[in-house]
């Protein structure tokens, strides 16, 4: 599939998942996502999570301060996460959202199968197996490994903190060696 091809067919499902994810969060049906919401989810999949972690989660993302997620606060969060390549966008609640995306069976588990065509519709062929080994230890597909919330969490949290240490900072840069003049 060409990478425009690609890209266009990631966009539109990728609408459709994040809709379904939103849908599935705001369990009241009010159009918005609170923190009773989002525990209650949690403890369907089984995650142990602060009541206070949760108000973080959200204050994270509450642009106008209602300590609720409105449908264009929870789109520009998801667009805010995805477009990020520093790795300093919030991203408790977005991870919390690829789990929902990834899980299209609503198993409450996330397969190498499942994460697989959103992968390839983001990373392309070349970054597949990586970005799959990165995620679940494994890029094969007959593994049978089925990540929970609590894994799926785990994982990406540990795959973010390796992109933020391999940054460039003040402590580890290098300066080029000065350039010799040459002489005429």
């Amino acid at each position: 599939m060409a990478a425009a091809a690609r890209e266009r067919f990631a966009k539109k499902n990728e609408a459709v998942d994040l809709r379904r994810a939103f849908d599935k969060l705001d369990s009241k049906g009010d159009g918005k996502i609170d923190t009773d919401e989002l525990v209650r989810f949690f403890t369907i999949m089984g995650y142990k999570a602060k009541k206070k972690d949760v108000e973080d989660m959200i204050w994270e993302v509450d642009e106008d301060c209602d300590q609720c997620v409105s449908w264009s606060e929870f789109q520009s969060m998801y667009h805010r996460c995805r477009a990020d390549l520093t790795g300093y966008e919030p991203r408790r609640l977005f991870n919390v959202v690829e789990f929902i995306m990834n899980d299209k069976d609503d198993s409450g588990t996330v397969s190498v199968e499942e994460a697989m065509q959103i992968l390839y519709l983001r990373y392309g062929k070349g970054l597949l197996d990586t970005q799959l080994e990165e995620i679940f230890g494994t890029s094969d597909t007959n593994s049978g490994k089925d990540l929970t919330l609590s894994e799926f969490l785990q994982s990406l949290n540990m795959s973010q903190v390796r992109q933020l240490r391999s940054k460039v900072t003040a402590k580890t840069y290098k300066a080029p060696p000065p350039q010799q003049k040459k002489k005429l």
